[in-house]
């Protein structure tokens, strides 16, 4: 029996879905740990250099954005939970690979398929998620994962960290195989989870339906300008310090600290908003405007020092953070609440590609904006986030109009019209 405590942690409650938890936590721990040091492992012991690196790095990225939607069809059709074995017994394979590769292209093949398997793994995770939850119990799983994401890409982070401080081959050497046990341990924990019912078995005989969906890919493409957020915390804040302020260096981990805090602490409470995709749209905006109003006071902190830029920084931080929690809670609202009842796959990895091109072209978007042109870069950067968020309530109301049918499955579509027509 559950104890009453713990029925009010969401991770804890029973819950078909809850061995993803442990799944996720561990996987995440694994490849936080692994990217903390990929760029070093690649130019040290495979032998590239830090041009050969990035190219890679690039080009796996394209092929981790081409694979999201053809492998999350697959998934509806040959069942979501299986697919997501498979993915992440590829990704264990493809960590081993990393301790073959001995030049460019060997990196390059091995890093593909590492990638593709870390595109598509969200979004078919998400289909499992979809496929045994329903209406708030969803969006509140769905929160979860995200939370676990990150209390374990932190530890990794952690692990990794202490791994670059010993800097030698054998730390390097430990890494891969913790990343590749990660996967494999997350495979051995996702075969717990119940199977979720395919196309075949309920014998339904479709070709693909996204790239007929207009209103869902515009969704999606708003949705991937306001994942620029990511990158602008993870590239163009910390060059923003060290370049334009007089902040010490230490400050980057102050924000990045309280980023991290307020994510764990307030993702669910977040969610909440989301479970329609009317409520989803409305936080679509308020994370614009927060993301925006964010741009802002970094651009204050031009040329700042003392402590006053440092209270500038961390208020700007805060409200980057808010824009993220909306973010999130309003992205998974949006995809999962316009997504078919039976195309969850296809349409989570469709939806996936607007994130990985944010963060594929988020560096050097930020390099250009907030590097060379300055306080000018945060007012564009701002205007960006406006304009990814404020027109997701029509295109949004287009969507659901657009639906064929509402979910039979006590999905969220009928209270989602309902809403939208109050």
């Amino acid at each position: 029996m559950t104890p009453a405590w713990a029925e009010r942690v969401p991770g804890l409650r029973p819950s078909p879905v809850r061995p993803v938890y442990l799944a996720t936590l561990v996987a995440n721990i694994g490849s936080g740990a692994w990217y903390t040091c990929l760029a070093i492992f690649a130019v040290r012991s495979v032998g590239l250099s830090p041009s050969q690196f990035g190219i890679g790095v690039t080009v796996a990225g394209i092929v981790g954005l081409l694979a999201g939607s053809p492998l999350g069809y697959l998934a509806d059709r040959t069942g979501a939970r299986e697919m997501l074995i498979g993915i992440s017994l590829a990704q264990s394979a493809a960590a081993l690979g990393y301790l073959l590769a001995g030049g460019f292209w060997s990196f390059l093949l091995v890093a593909c398929c590492a990638v593709a398997g870390e595109r598509a793994a969200p979004g078919i995770r998400i289909a499992v998620i979809s496929g045994l939850t329903r209406d708030k119990e969803r969006l509140s799983a769905i929160s979860t994962t995200v939370v676990v994401a990150h209390i374990g890409a932190a530890l990794g982070s952690a692990l990794g960290a202490l791994v670059l401080w010993a800097d030698n081959r054998a730390g390097y050497l430990a890494l891969v195989l913790l990343s590749s046990a990660s996967f494999f341990g997350f495979a051995l924990i996702v075969r717990g989870v119940p199977h979720v019912e395919t196309l075949r078995e309920k014998q339904i005989k479709r070709s693909v339906l996204v790239l007929r969906d207009k209103p869902f890919l515009i969704v999606t493409a708003l949705s991937a300008v306001l994942a620029l957020n990511w990158g602008m915390m993870g590239s163009g804040v910390p060059l923003w310090i060290t370049q334009h302020t007089s902040a010490p260096a230490w400050t980057m981990g102050l924000l990045t600290t309280l980023n991290a805090v307020a994510i764990v602490s307030f993702q669910n409470r977040a969610s909440r908003g989301g479970t329609s995709v009317a409520g989803a749209a409305r936080l679509a905006v308020w994370c614009a405007t927060a993301l925006a109003v964010s741009c802002l006071l970094f651009a204050a902190t031009f040329h700042g020092s003392g402590a006053w830029v440092i209270v500038l920084l961390l208020a700007a931080a805060c409200a980057q953070v808010v824009g993220e929690l909306l973010y999130v809670a309003s992205a998974w609202g949006l995809s999962v609440g316009l997504a078919p009842p039976d195309a969850h796959g296809e349409y989570q990895g469709a939806f996936g590609t607007g994130p990985a091109a944010a963060l594929m072209f988020a560096p050097a978007l930020m390099t250009g904006l907030v590097v060379d042109g300055g306080v000018a870069g945060w007012f564009v950067l701002a205007g960006l986030f406006l304009l990814g968020g404020l027109p997701t309530v029509p295109v949004s109301r287009w969507a659901l109009r657009s639906r064929p049918d509402p979910a039979p499955s006590g999905g969220p579509i009928p209270d989602l019209k309902e809403e939208q027509t109050s």
